[in-house]
């Protein structure tokens, strides 16, 4: 993993599922990226809910950078 990447989350799916984020960077906290997740607030309009420290064994990577 590296900053720039699209990912999702492994909770409910191994393959991704839910919203996407973008990796920005490297969490000072070993094994952890800080990720922009965005929402589909309707069909084709996403909106960014936040920025969030996630372990990288709980992302999967969509699309590398």
């Amino acid at each position: 993993m590296k900053p720039g990447d699209l990912v999702q989350t492994n909770i409910f799916n191994k393959d991704g599922s839910g919203s996407y984020g973008l990796i920005t960077a490297k969490h000072s906290t070993p094994n952890h990226w800080v990720v922009q997740w965005c929402s589909e607030e309707w069909e084709y309009n996403y909106g960014l809910i936040g920025s969030y420290e996630v372990h990288e064994k709980d992302l999967v990577i969509i699309s590398k950078a």
